[in-house]
């Protein structure tokens, strides 16, 4: 018996396969492709950012068509009449805010993901008054809480569109559509919310910024005055270098904007405060002299730390995981993660002759169990009882321990057929002959992993319709 095992991954393999007894399988569906919010999915729900992504493109485009324009016209005469430093420089400052900018533009801002049905109900019937609605006395049940931070009393709201109470500094933003732990703002520049999860970057991305387009724009007056000395004519200067003009304007424009914004979230990072609680004025002292920020720190270096090199909290929404409907069964590890599921099978029609399906080995690890073997290795001796109902045995040899006795596990194959593999209670014992085959249009190759809990048992089973 493996009944210490924790980790089972049952392989089979079939000598061959023409292709067209493989048939469409009903899609598996990510998590990301119907997130409830407004927002778009890269690379497998790995990036995430608002639907709106216009005015994004054009800082990328800005950042990127000056600095292409600077090191094409005045970086060479620079680096030949001053010094090469300047481009490496300049370099290194455009690769820091590129990356900056997408870190932020590409991450979770720290969404909360919204209330279940079962927590939405339970959060209703929390919220509900004593009396009911046809009381004279009735009243709309309250929607805040209120909970004690640092000393200070702070409001929870509820959310109608997520149906929780949010968390302290959270808020939903309108255009996202999605409560965000720690809400700054939404910023239309960068195409993403700002909170807590990207805050940081933002402020690198922002402070990076201002030191890129001073330094360019100190970099192209340099340029023009010096090749104005040496024609004795501004005018001629710009006729040599005209893109020098078009790289002063945007960075003279940019600049003043740029260096306000880096001053203005300098001032909340060292006091610990968001752009949503300033504008509110949460913690304004026109508010009463009990008011104050119980999120302070005590020091600008401590609220610097706080905010910016403080751990990052890891994303709260599972965008890559799978949607299983509810009444597919579904196996979960301790944990509660799904390790595997079966989805329906759509009708096979009939097909080239079909081809023999053999188990070969059990690969597994655990206490006092690791490695890879054959199951006459690791399964005890046993007799061979067929299930009742439309299965049959097929190659496996002993007692396997699975981790469910009351779903059906599915073998899911390269190319996405399943072959279900029924699970049976731990009092029964079902096993099967090794080198025993079945019939049926499959794959050339199997490979499915699913965890396993002691004492249970589980045969290896084959619906005979497949």
């Amino acid at each position: 018996m493996i009944s210490e095992a924790a980790y089972t991954k049952v392989c089979t393999t079939l000598p061959s396969c023409d292709g067209e007894d493989l048939r469409r399988m009903p899609q598996v569906i990510k998590k990301w492709q119907v997130f409830p919010g407004r927002n778009k999915f890269y690379c497998d729900g790995r990036l995430m950012m608002a639907r709106q992504t216009g005015v994004f493109y054009v800082t990328v485009v800005l950042i990127v068509g000056t600095c292409t324009l600077f090191f094409v016209f005045d970086c060479p005469y620079l680096a030949r009449e001053i010094s090469p430093v300047i481009p490496a420089v300049a370099g290194f400052l455009f690769l820091f805010v590129m990356s900056a900018l997408f870190r932020t533009s590409f991450s979770d801002p720290g969404v909360i993901p919204r209330a279940t049905t079962d927590e939405a109900a339970d959060i209703e019937k929390q919220i509900e008054v004593p009396n009911g609605s046809s009381s004279p006395t009735f009243r709309p049940p309250p929607r805040t809480k209120e909970v004690i931070v640092g000393g200070q009393t702070v409001k929870l709201k509820y959310c109608f569109t997520c149906k929780i109470f949010r968390p302290p500094r959270a808020s939903h933003c309108s255009l996202c559509d999605n409560c965000v732990e720690r809400f700054d703002h939404h910023c239309p520049w960068v195409g993403n919310c700002v909170g807590k999860r990207n805050y940081r970057y933002f402020y690198i991305f922002i402070i990076s910024l201002a030191f890129l387009c001073v330094f360019v724009f100190s970099c192209v007056i340099t340029h023009l005055v010096f090749v104005a000395r040496a024609e004795d004519s501004f005018l001629e200067a710009i006729k040599k270098s005209p893109a020098s003009i078009v790289e002063g304007v945007v960075c003279f424009f940019s600049v003043w904007s740029i260096l306000g914004l880096a001053g203005f979230h300098t001032y909340l990072t060292t006091s610990n405060q968001t752009t949503n609680e300033d504008i509110k004025g949460s913690f304004s002292s026109k508010r009463g002299q009990d008011v104050y920020n119980p999120y302070s720190k005590g020091s600008l270096l401590s609220n610097c730390a706080s905010v910016l090199c403080s751990p990052a909290p890891p994303s709260m929404i599972d965008r890559r995981g799978v949607v299983i409907p509810e009444s597919v069964p579904v196996v979960r590890d301790s944990y509660g993660t799904v390790k595997s599921f079966h989805a329906p099978r759509v009708p096979v029609p009939a097909g080239p002759p079909p081809l023999d399906l053999k188990v070969s080995h059990v690969a597994y690890s655990g206490p006092g169990h690791t490695g890879r073997s054959t199951l006459p290795r690791v399964a005890t001796n046993g007799t061979t009882h067929p299930r009742e109902g439309s299965y049959q045995n097929i190659g496996s040899h002993g007692d396997v321990t699975c981790i469910d006795h009351s779903s059906t596990l599915p073998f899911t194959t390269a190319r996405g057929v399943n072959i279900p593999v029924a699970v049976v209670p731990p009092q029964s014992r079902y096993s099967a002959r090794l080198g025993t085959t079945t019939k049926g249009p499959l794959p050339d190759s199997i490979d499915h992993e699913f965890g396993v809990d002691a004492g249970s048992q589980m045969s290896l089973l084959k619906q005979s319709s497949v």
